[in-house]
């Protein structure tokens, strides 16, 4: 809590509206497009998930106090994106005003396709229903991203992925090995002291077409749908299990076509 503490939110401006925050002088603008698309994503992820949008500020930290906005994580201030987190009360949706250039070529797509992220997870973290205390990585990222890229292409007109700069930058990331399938895949990564950077925003490449190509396939519903299988009372799940519940939510062939991924 000492970085909400720290914060000077005395010298920033308040936003008003279904989406309340908090912006530098002269700014108010930007403030107000962000807050118009994070609004309009809020709106299609409460029919989604069938509840009301959790409550929640916006921050848009200078340059020069990024540093002691609210966070979880030093990384989140240290290479830059939008992220959530709660140790403010309510939590706070911090959209710094420039990005970590580790995430390529800024354009108005791929932000709000970040938006979109910390706002997907504001959404999962506050279902009351519990999470599994122990699984694998890709059983909850996956639900981020795949929910993300389906705003972003109901909301912004995309097709298939955003981060069309990164695939072509780290295009290595889908040759496929002599056992048919990529160095890296989906279930295999996990986060270790030595995970670079690079790596998990490769892994996150990984998700995000595992997201396209579900989209490409199925229907948004099977996140809801995979949602009532995973948030029951479970100490531990596996990556296999996981697996299961997601092909059981994709029909009869569901388990050969996860299979069949090269990434996955």
């Amino acid at each position: 809590m000492s970085e909400t503490m720290l914060f000077p939110y005395d010298k920033y401006s308040m936003l008003s509206g279904p989406v309340p925050g908090y912006y530098p002088a002269g700014d108010e603008a930007r403030a107000r497009q962000i807050a118009q698309i994070i609004d309009k994503a809020c709106i299609q992820l409460e029919q989604l998930f069938g509840k009301a949008r959790p409550e929640f500020e916006i921050l848009l930290p200078t340059p020069d106090d990024l540093s002691l906005a609210p966070h979880d994580e030093v990384e989140e201030v240290d290479r830059p994106s939008p992220y959530w987190t709660e140790v403010t009360s309510p939590p706070t949706l911090v959209v710094p005003s420039e990005v970590d250039m580790i995430f390529g070529e800024m354009t108005t797509e791929k932000f709000s396709f970040m938006l979109y992220h910390a706002l997907v997870l504001a959404f999962l973290e506050s279902d009351p229903r519990p999470w599994p205390e122990d699984n694998p990585l890709w059983a909850d990222e996956w639900q981020v991203k795949f929910a993300s890229l389906w705003l972003a292409h109901i909301l912004d007109g995309q097709t298939g992925i955003v981060n069309t700069d990164l695939y072509a930058e780290y295009d290595d990331i889908f040759e496929v090995e002599p056992d048919g399938k990529t160095p890296d895949t989906i279930r295999g990564f996990d986060w270790y002291e030595d995970t670079t950077p690079e790596d998990y925003l490769c892994y996150q490449l990984l998700l995000e077409r595992f997201a396209a190509d579900l989209l490409e396939t199925y229907s948004i519903d099977i996140l809801p749908r995979f949602l009532d299988l995973y948030r029951v009372e479970q100490e531990r799940v596996l990556s296999d299990e996981v697996t299961t519940m997601l092909a059981s939510i994709l029909g009869d062939s569901g388990e050969a076509w996860l299979e069949n991924l090269i990434y996955f």
